[in-house]
């Protein structure tokens, strides 16, 4: 297409040169090169309609530079028509050369898909495309490398950057053993690493065929206004003829055809979208296409996950409340049965009890989870059970009223209640008050919906972030009934972990998920917009983006419909010619596509 319009440009342009020496040396050999040329331009032009007609059965805006310089060959203006393709092409070729710029600024995020990887093959080093690599290959990393696959350190220690991905700001010391991830840059030592996945499985390689396909895919609006472009052109040939029929007169006609190209109508919409795509890639969040971000700038309600998106999955313990006996003995006991379990409540009681200097742990038999509730054991034949108010009460345990904030996990012994841990989730940076800045955008409601059992540990953290409902003991059929509920109201976004929200994403209008790089397969299938990092503040950056697209869009379409009207008119009164109107097109079609181009720069 870029060099299609090259072509047009360099055509028309030897053709004017011709036509002008010619004109002022009288030598006719010019003449018929620059009408040679000119006939070259010609049938550029109508390739480049039949090629769009039969192809996409479309009919496209080169049709109105055609009929302009078949006018003007037939009214002997053959300059005033070389002039017109020589304006359009350039104004095209121009809009092009912006487009493919800020293309290239994209595919610059995802070049990495093109490199090259050392891998250890026997006893020599080979350097192969990363697309050729095997899981199990042993790949040698340098210092301040890209790491070219996800696997496991094998060999070496180093420190990691992964903060594009999983949104971090500190680089993380990797040691043997540990995973790392495709894209991540290793910064202070070399390093050997087992892949884990094939090269074309890798967390970079999904993304970069993920942003190559969202590129691909049109929003409504861009829909729209192809729709449009279509009865536009064929309202406007329909017009130009009907015009002639009443003033005879071709100039008119072929004005009328030059100023009308939508060519801005056709730019504007895929210019913005492109732009908004790149940008956001560039900030490690990955938007499946301008569909989801034109959705966002309607979301009258957003749903907020809990754990994991406002909070950490790493609870704190706030408050011990003891009922009877000492704290380091109730918590020997706890810590006891909870270090036989691998769960986040349970990891933060026995780091806790540790930090207090309690090691010696007790004899525990018979520990067993109750899913989802708490556990049970027994330490010196005393029966211990440790879990929130909800399972005592199913199991018939009175406990006395105790006013707290946060997540209450009760300790029963033989039946009788000897304490309360009180722990809180930590908040994650920038989350008080993050429902009023959504609102900022426009949003009306602010939902928090969480899988807590506690209903103080979902009011509390609902009251920091300001939202304006919350929901506890919630599910993931419980969220997406909620979601189908709310939607009967408006356009509803999800934004939640994309493993355990993957549900309520997928049912939602707009599912945007957060943590993504840990299992993007999943997450690709359930989500439309995906932030790789674990902070739910670059809802605010897209919803941002939303609003800038739409705004620069409505400017665009404004912009080219005032154009459009008053150029039609002007030259219908036979105020302009031919090559005024091309000049004027030409300015039109760059002003709107480097308006929208833009969005990149911000």
């Amino acid at each position: 297409m870029h060099n299609s319009q090259l072509l047009k440009v360099v055509t028309s342009t030897v053709s004017i040169a011709c036509f002008l020496i010619n004109a002022f040396t009288s030598m006719h050999l010019f003449l018929w090169v620059g009408l040679f040329f000119y006939l070259i331009c010609l049938l550029l032009y109508f390739e480049s309609f039949l090629y769009k007609l039969i192809i996409s059965h479309k009919v496209s805006a080169e049709l109105l530079v055609v009929s302009v310089m078949i006018i003007a060959l037939i009214n002997n203006q053959i300059m005033s028509g070389a002039v017109v393709a020589w304006f359009i092409g350039l104004g095209l070729y121009i809009s092009f050369t912006i487009v493919r710029k800020n293309r290239e600024r994209i595919e610059a995020l995802i070049k990495e898909s093109r490199r090259t990887a050392r891998v250890l093959r026997g006893e020599r080093v080979r350097e192969i495309s990363i697309r050729e690599i095997k899981r199990g290959d042993i790949i040698i990393v340098p210092k301040g490398d890209m790491i070219p696959i996800d696997g496991i350190i094998i060999e070496g220690e180093s420190l990691i950057d992964e903060s594009h991905i999983t949104g971090e700001p500190f680089a993380v010391l990797k040691k043997p053993g540990e995973e790392v991830i495709s894209g991540s840059i290793n910064i202070s030592a070399p390093i050997s690493v087992r892949a884990s996945k094939n090269g074309d499985e890798s967390y970079l390689s999904i993304i970069t065929s993920e942003i190559e396909r969202a590129l691909k895919r049109k929003a409504k609006v861009q829909e729209i206004a192809d729709a449009f472009a279509q009865i536009f052109i064929s309202s406007i040939v329909f017009y130009a003829v009907v015009i002639y029929f009443i003033t005879r007169n071709l100039n008119i006609t072929a004005t009328i055809l030059a100023i009308a190209c939508p060519c801005a109508w056709v730019l504007a919409t895929p210019t913005a979208f492109a732009a908004a795509i790149g940008r956001l890639a560039k900030e490690s969040i990955l938007a499946k296409g301008g569909a989801p971000i034109e959705k966002l700038s309607k979301v009258s309600t957003i749903v907020l996950d809990k754990t994991g998106t406002i909070t950490f999955a790493k609870p704190e313990i706030k408050k011990i409340i003891l009922l009877e006996g000492r704290e380091n003995d109730f918590l020997r006991i706890v810590a006891s049965i909870e270090s036989r379990f691998d769960h986040p409540i349970a990891n933060a009681i026995v780091d806790y009890a540790r930090r207090r200097g309690i090691k010696n742990f007790k004899v525990v038999k018979n520990a067993e989870d109750i899913p989802g509730s708490g556990v049970r054991a027994f330490i010196d034949g005393k029966e211990v059970i440790i879990g929130g108010s909800m399972l005592m009460k199913n199991l018939g345990i009175e406990l006395p009223a105790i006013d707290y904030r946060g997540r209450g996990i009760w300790v029963v012994i033989n039946g009788k209640p000897r304490g309360l841990i009180v722990l809180q989730d930590i908040i994650k940076t920038h989350m008080k008050g993050l429902a009023s800045k959504i609102k900022s955008f426009g949003v009306k409601r602010v939902v928090l919906a969480t899988g807590d059992h506690e209903e103080k540990e979902a009011r509390r953290v609902a009251e920091i972030i300001g939202a304006d409902e919350y929901y506890y003991n919630y599910k993931p059929e419980d969220k997406a009934r909620l979601i189908k509920k709310l939607s009967s109201e408006g356009i509803v976004a999800m934004v939640g972990d994309g493993i355990n929200d993957s549900l309520a994403l997928a049912t939602a209008d707009i599912g945007i998920a957060v943590n993504a790089y840990k299992n993007l397969n999943l997450v690709l299938k359930s989500s439309d917009i995906i932030i790789l990092g674990s902070d739910a503040v670059g809802v605010l950056r897209l919803l941002d983006m939303s609003e800038k697209v739409r705004r620069v869009i409505k400017i665009d379409y404004i912009w080219a419909a005032i154009f459009n009207t008053v150029g039609i008119a002007l030259a219908t009164l036979c105020m302009l010619n031919p090559i005024i109107a091309a000049l004027l097109h030409h300015i039109s079609s760059v002003f709107v596509v480097a308006n929208a181009a833009r969005i990149y720069m911000k």
